[in-house]
């Protein structure tokens, strides 16, 4: 096993459709990035940039998520880990190994794709087994075989396969192939082919080929994307139980939040092609970087209220008055009488009585989940400030009810209007990369 690090890496491709050019994320010959990064590729202006600078160390036998909406290069990212396309600029290195000119048959890495690329023509065994044989093809050794062996594995070959001539090679296989199916629980799929085949038993004859393999390092690109959400939340749980006891250096990509959170050791959050925090699921969803994190990461995300800060402490809103506690009054010391965006997450809400420090809302939709209900309201008088709140199913609520909401203080966070950085960043967050 190995890590995997990524130094500045850039991408680019010519776009299809010149009207999609922006100065955003076009490729300057004489940028200045370009003066400072010697490795950095030349691209023609025209260019646009999928990936900006990405600086990633996924350590030794971690679980590292890449998540973000869909186009922001998390499966790009993969691809070039993997040698399926050309670095425009940066390096790949795999252990003290700079991969970038390598071909991919020569990277020792076993990826998983999200439509499984399963060979139709071939039985589940057959697939777990190909790149095996794959590896252990040596053109040289073929011709020194003897040709009883060469004559024992013509006339077998059509018989079944216990009847067969296994040379040495293919006995290894064999045990392999066998191993990796008890270890899948799939023993007695081996002779069907992939139309026999559900989609949860596609998913791991497709991870029981890059397990078979043996590789320094998995990619695995939205592999559960195809299954239902119950089929989805079992497979999950399978490929964390199947990476630890392995102990195989693991990059997953996925725009689910849920199977980030739930799955990765640490989590890279990603957004045009920049990666926008990375850190433990916990981290990221009690400490979020920026906007784009707290609103990405959560579900239903994170609320934000325009509000005033009045120094040292205070926070107001046409609606409501509250004052924070000490831990802010060094933040916010340049913020006086400027407006910043307050976050919440819906489960920080609480139903309160009428006061000045808590929130009068309008209700408008009800959804009620059995173990929760959430609520969406407007604040009173504004139908443009919508929030989500969670509350207990005990409570009944219907649209068209007046409450009051208080907010836990302690989990609250302010993000800068311009920036939209959380004015209080982690000091030992020394992953984090500014977008």
């Amino acid at each position: 096993m190995a890590e995997v690090i990524l130094e500045n890496l850039y991408k680019s491709f010519p776009p299809s459709n010149p009207r999609s050019i922006t100065p955003a994320n076009l490729t300057f010959e004489t940028s200045t990035s370009n003066q400072k990064n010697p490795t950095h590729s030349q691209a023609k202006s025209t260019h646009i940039n999928v990936l900006k600078g990405i600086n990633l160390t996924v350590k030794e036998r971690e679980f590292m998520v890449l998540v973000g909406p869909s186009g922001c290069g998390k499966s790009t990212i993969l691809r070039l880990i993997a040698g399926l396309e050309e670095v425009t600029g940066g390096k790949i290195w795999l252990g003290d190994r700079l991969i970038n000119d390598l071909p991919p048959k020569a990277r020792d890495m076993a990826m998983v794709f999200q439509n499984y690329a399963l060979y139709p023509h071939l039985s589940v065994y057959d697939n777990i087994a190909f790149g095996l044989r794959r590896t252990n093809q040596n053109p040289a050794k073929k011709l020194l075989v003897a040709w009883k062996e060469r004559l024992l594995l013509g006339l077998t070959q059509n018989l079944p396969r216990g009847w067969r001539y296994l040379s040495s090679s293919e006995k290894i296989i064999e045990k392999t192939v066998s191993e990796v199916a008890q270890l899948l629980q799939i023993e007695t799929l081996l002779h069907r082919f992939p139309r026999q085949l559900s989609g949860g038993q596609k998913q791991r004859v497709a991870l029981g080929r890059a397990i078979a393999r043996n590789p320094q390092v998995f990619l695995m690109d939205e592999p559960l994307s195809n299954l239902d959400a119950k089929l989805r939340t079992e497979t999950r749980a399978q490929i964390v139980q199947l990476q630890r006891q392995l102990g195989i250096t693991t990059i997953y990509v996925t725009h689910d939040q849920t199977e980030a959170m739930t799955m990765g050791d640490r989590i890279a959050v990603m957004n045009q092609g920049e990666i926008q925090q990375i850190a433990t699921p916990l981290e990221i969803y009690n400490q979020p970087a920026n906007k784009f994190v707290a609103e990405f990461i959560g579900s239903p995300p994170m609320n934000f209220i325009p509000v005033v800060v009045n120094t040292p402490l205070l926070i107001t809103h046409p609606l409501f008055r509250v004052t924070l506690s000490e831990k802010w009054g060094k933040a916010l010391k340049n913020y006086n009488q400027q407006s910043v965006l307050l976050g919440i997450r819906p489960e920080h809400f609480q139903l309160s009585p009428a006061a000045t420090k808590n929130i009068p809302v309008n209700v408008y939709l009800v959804e009620e989940l059995g173990n929760d209900t959430y609520i969406s309201v407007h604040l009173e008088g504004d139908v443009n400030t919508n929030l989500q709140v969670r509350i207990s199913p005990d409570y009944t609520i219907k649209a068209g009810d007046n409450l009051w909401l208080s907010m836990d203080l302690e989990k609250v966070h302010l993000f800068d209007r311009y920036t939209l950085k959380n004015i209080i960043q982690l000091p030992d967050q020394t992953d984090y990369q500014q977008p």
